[in-house]
């Protein structure tokens, strides 16, 4: 019985690895964000220091914590979800419905219900709050432009960026469901 709750143990660190990879890549620290508060000469009042020592403070910001990359973390935790799924199936013949029943998160409801509603409330968040910092962007811009700061160029950029992440929550919206 111990040994095949270590082979549980283990198949299930196994399943860490994709986000271990995931910390590993670094960024080049010439791709930085003229809104990143690291960025050099931003008056940002916020003062990041580095989370790891392989990785720069402005790498975490501009890119770890971008949408693009949290998007794609997301996909990987909705793999490792699955698997879990999988993995407890085929556990309970193994270990019995009793041992897999008091490890938290592999009854039905949770597996079926909780994980897919979970994903999608972070993914739905995420865009919705992407959609309203352009949209905000885009505001300021237009009195920005009002105001003789920027370019005809830079608003169309920021119209089109707003329009865009507008764009995409509705297409997450309209392929959104609560499972129940």
């Amino acid at each position: 019985m111990k040994r095949k709750v270590s082979i549980l143990l283990a198949t299930g660190a196994l399943m860490l690895i994709p986000f271990m990879g995931a910390g590993i890549l670094r960024a080049n620290s010439n791709q930085r964000s003229p809104d990143s508060p690291v960025a050099e000469g931003n008056p940002s009042t916020l003062t990041l220091q580095s989370v790891h020592p392989d990785e720069p403070a402005e790498y975490t910001f501009d890119q770890r914590f971008a949408l693009d990359n949290s998007l794609n973390n997301l996909k990987q935790v909705e793999g490792a979800l699955s698997n879990f799924q999988s993995l407890t199936e085929k556990s309970k013949t193994a270990l019995g419905e009793q041992a897999i029943a008091s490890i938290e998160n592999t009854d039905w409801e949770s597996q079926n219900l909780g994980f897919p509603n979970w994903v999608g409330s972070v993914e739905g968040t995420l865009r919705k709050q992407d959609y309203q910092l352009k949209k905000l962007e885009w505001e300021l811009a237009k009195k920005q432009f009002e105001d003789g700061e920027i370019t005809q160029a830079v608003l169309d950029a920021k119209a089109a960026n707003s329009q865009k992440a507008e764009q995409e929550f509705q297409a997450f919206w309209e392929s959104f469901g609560v499972v129940d």
